[in-house]
């Protein structure tokens, strides 16, 4: 029962942990040479909280950035 609900809260957007992106560990140093358009990993505006290397992310956004 357990695993059904932990399936319905992933496919009705409840669980944000499959919106967490890893951080550019070069980007938290000021040593990404790469822009954020093309670099595989998160560059997050410094209001932005980064916990254990990973932020979370809209789903929207995310959503944008893929249909480009």
């Amino acid at each position: 029962m357990a695993a059904m609900v932990n399936m319905t809260n992933l496919l009705n957007g409840k669980d944000s942990r499959w919106l967490q992106l890893e951080v550019c560990r070069e980007y938290q140093r000021n040593k990404c040479s790469r822009p954020d358009t093309e670099c595989k990993f998160a560059h997050p505006p410094a209001n932005v909280e980064v916990q254990n290397g990973r932020v979370t992310a809209c789903y929207d956004s995310i959503k944008v950035r893929t249909i480009e």
